[in-house]
């Protein structure tokens, strides 16, 4: 699944003119103890970077890119992970969730989301997002705290000590 197609895909199933919203306004289930079962949206992340990562139960390399978004934010700060759950029901997510000791915000993936990805999106999957709430990137497969520090600067979505 080549970038262009990812974002022809988001636009298409997010921000339809006939579908005024966008994934900060889609209603998701919260899976993290936070807010555990509450409906909330992505709203309060507006105007800050966000990377957010796909994981499954079971996914030793969701489990690894966990690791990595937890390093990354002690060097990018103003950097916002966000945990989306797929191909899962909500109790296994949140046991995958408590075995790496999240502390992100973390939802279960909703319908138009997963619509726009495919009905299997690839995990580990991160889509990376600008201050303005555009896609810049996405890449598929696990990627190192260093790889994904060295996107951010590329695109210039944020500076990483």
């Amino acid at each position: 699944m080549s970038f262009k197609w990812v974002v022809m895909l988001l636009a298409t199933c997010l921000v339809s003119k006939s579908q005024a919203t966008d994934f900060y306004t889609q209603t998701m289930q919260r899976l993290d103890d936070a807010a555990y079962g509450e409906q909330q949206t992505l709203a309060p992340f507006t105007g800050a970077p966000v990377l957010m990562s796909f994981f499954m139960p079971n996914c030793r390399w969701c489990e690894k890119q966990h690791v990595a978004l937890s390093n990354l934010i002690e060097s990018c700060a103003d950097v916002q992970p966000v945990m989306m759950g797929v191909n899962g029901n909500r109790r296994d997510l949140r046991r995958a969730l408590k075995r790496k000791h999240n502390e992100f915000p973390a939802f279960l993936s909703s319908r138009e989301l997963i619509q726009a990805l495919g009905a299997n999106p690839p995990v580990p999957m991160t889509l990376i997002f600008n201050h303005q709430g555009e896609l810049v990137f996405y890449t598929q497969g696990y990627r190192s705290q260093q790889t994904l520090s060295a996107l951010l600067k590329e695109y210039q979505v944020t500076k990483c000590l």
